[in-house]
């Protein structure tokens, strides 16, 4: 019974486990020029938008990921595909044609 008034503590310091997923920022920074300045976007083969510069996909849970990222202009000269298997465990940055 004296141990009882310490399970609330207890409870309370395994709640951070317990709750949400944690969740980070996806950073992708588009370098790339002519056929390839803007790109189609795909998060597990989901198409997520065009990135065209810097754009931030937020709040992703954390977890493995399948990115895509393809040129907008097929079939034109230095079209490019990208692909990357990433494990999202911290905000992260993807740079296209560094």
């Amino acid at each position: 019974m004296r141990l009882l008034w310490l399970l609330p503590l207890l409870l309370s310091a395994c709640a951070p486990a317990l709750g949400e997923p944690r969740r980070f920022d996806l950073l992708v920074q588009n370098q790339c020029t002519g056929p390839n300045q803007a790109v189609f976007f795909y998060i597990n083969g989901e198409f997520a938008g065009i990135v065209r510069g810097t754009r931030v996909f937020p709040s992703l849970r954390e977890g493995r990921y399948e990115l895509r990222a393809e040129g907008t202009q097929p079939g034109q000269p230095g079209h490019l595909r990208f692909a990357r298997t990433l494990h999202l465990n911290r905000d992260t940055v993807w740079t296209l044609c560094p």
